[in-house]
Parts: C-alpha cells; structure tokens; sequence
C-alpha cells in the first residue's frame, strides 16, 4: 500500500490545468467534502456532522466577496458492508454594490460499501435548488440624475425582467476512502459533477444560457511519521467551462493530549491557489469540535487593487463521535 501522501500527489497531476476560477470556491475546501462531491456524504468518523464556513474576500476593492456554507450529514442506515447517508448543503455568495448573489440548498444522498477491513467505495447523488438574485433598487442609473442631484424616483428606463431567477441542479460523484486499523494514517481520493442537467438561471435577459457541468476533484490524506505527528497534503480541482481552479497544500499536524475525553491537536499548512494566492492556515481540534482559519495571500494581477490582500475564511465543524464501550472491572469504589 502506497502511503496516503503519495495518492494525494499522484491524483493532482491527473487533474486540471490552473487557471482562474467562476463558481464558488473555498480554500478550506477539506471542511467542505460535499461542496465537492455528493459522495463525501457520511464519510467521516462519527454518526453526525455540521460544517459551517465563511469566506471574505477582496474587502478593500468595491467588488468584495462574502460566501457562507452550511452542511449537515449523518450515518442513517448501515447493513452489514453498505451504509446509507444524507445530507443537507446550503450556501450563499454575494458581491458588488447591487448585492448580486447566488444561493443554493439541496438534499443529498450517498451509498458507500466497504472494500475491506481498510477501505471503502461510496457513490452519492444531489438535488438542489439554485436562485441567482441582484437587488436592481441599490443601482444608480444616468436617467435617474435631475440635472446636478440624483433623484431614486425617477424612471432608470432600463429594460429589467426579473431580479430573481430560480431552477433544479442535479448533481452526482464517487469517493474511495482508506483508513489504516493501525495508526492515522488515511487517504480519500473523489470527484464530482454538478448541474448535469444543464439548468438555466435567468434574470428575464433576452438571451438564457445554460449553465456549465462543474467538475470537481480533490485528494486529502494523513500520514503518521512519528507516535504524535502527522504530515497533512490536501489537493483540488476544478473545471467549469473555460474557468478552472487548483488548490495544492501540505503541513504538518501535531497531536497535544489524547483520552475519550481529551483529544487535542494543531494543525498549520501552506497551500496555494495557483497564479492566485498563498493560503496560510491553522486549525485547532478538541474532543468533537474542529476550528480552522485562513487568508488568502494574493499574488495575481489582480494585486494591483488588492495589496495582496485576498480573504479570510473561518470554518467550524462539530461531529457526534461516540465514546467505544470499554469492560470494566469492578474493584473498588472511587469516591
């Protein structure tokens, strides 16, 4: 078996040329699994998880970016080697002066079967709800100034149909996940499509257009170099139309205090966003609760308006992990 970093690797260079990305994107995309691919739903250790992330990006350019995410995913029915899991994901983007936004919520739905004691196969599938939105009353239009004033009652005179525009996306994904029995050592390798049916989401134009299939791929894995040390690398890609993105990152995590009821570990890793920025980020995790931070650091062309300053990202995430039940032995009283 080769080591969880080297597969992490080997899937990036099968993926995509960089270049610049158009949907929605996180640089903490490895809190985010089902954002990626609806396959990732239930996969993790534990029964339940709630993921919650935001992202402020370019606040010192009038064309600034805010992008939530919720997601839910829970183990629900588990037969022998196959599982069953659902999943819940909303999210949220909007910049500009004019709010223009774009917003999804769905349900998801994955079956994963194991491959054996160390590995499994999971396949999912995702409908949701896409509405892209603009709030036309925020915009300033030429026929709108009365000689040396601006008058908001006055008539823009510009051709609007809609400023909201609603439709269904499906989308679907597999996901192989490995897991050592012997140490922390781990590797999840997965890909997803999204909006296979091609739905349009129009603002009342003349001219709809269908949206792009968006291609996802990521690799994330773990590989325990000392008895409370691990070395971390993380990779993504994606693929809508012309635009792409890719995200390659690595660090260095190390374990404080163990026990069913003290588990503590610090994470930091460097990552880059291609012909974009430098990700810096560190995350602390305790008993059931995970929480990340990291900034983007640009480096494009774009620094020119930005002073390499990208975007901070916070994410949260919370897992219901049971305590194993352990035989104990009565021999005498503790209080």
């Amino acid at each position: 078996m080769y080591p969880p970093i080297l597969l992490t690797f080997l899937g990036l260079f099968i993926c995509f040329a960089p270049a610049v990305a158009q949907d929605l994107h996180f640089s903490q995309f490895y809190h985010n699994p089902t954002h990626l691919t609806p396959a990732a739903t239930g996969v993790f250790k534990g029964e339940w998880r709630v993921a919650g992330l935001y992202r402020s990006q370019w606040r010192t350019v009038p064309v600034s970016y805010e992008t939530y995410s919720i997601s839910a995913d829970w183990k629900a029915i588990q037969q022998g080697k196959s599982l069953i899991s659902f999943g819940i994901l909303l999210q949220n983007d909007q910049a500009g002066d004019a709010n223009l936004s774009w917003g999804q919520g769905g349900l998801n739905l994955s079956a994963a079967h194991s491959l054996g004691k160390l590995s499994s196969i999971s396949i999912g599938f995702g409908l949701a709800a896409i509405q892209r939105s603009v709030d036309i009353t925020r915009l300033k239009f030429k026929n709108q100034w009365a000689t040396d004033f601006f008058d908001p009652n006055l008539p823009s005179k510009e051709p609007f149909g809609s400023s909201s525009g609603l439709a269904a996306t499906l989308s679907a994904g597999l996901l192989w996940h490995y897991q050592s029995a012997e140490s922390r050592n781990r590797a999840s390798v997965g890909f997803g499509a999204f909006h296979l049916n091609r739905p349009v989401v129009s603002l009342g134009g003349i001219e709809e257009t269908k949206l792009p299939v968006r291609i996802p791929f990521f690799s994330e894995a773990v590989y325990q170099i000392r008895e409370s040390t691990d070395l971390v690398a993380f990779a993504a890609a994606q693929s809508m139309k012309s635009a792409k993105e890719m995200v390659i990152g690595a660090g260095m995590r190390q374990i404080l205090t163990t026990g069913l009821a003290n588990i503590t570990s610090i994470q930091a890793t460097l990552a880059t966003r291609l012909g974009d920025a430098i990700i810096p980020a560190v995350q602390m995790e305790r008993n059931n609760w995970l929480v990340g931070i990291s900034y983007d650091l640009n480096i494009s062309r774009f620094d020119e308006a930005t002073d390499s300053r990208g975007g901070i990202e916070i994410a949260v995430v919370w897992r219901v992990v049971p305590v194993p039940v352990t035989k104990v032995v009565k021999c005498c009283p503790v209080f």
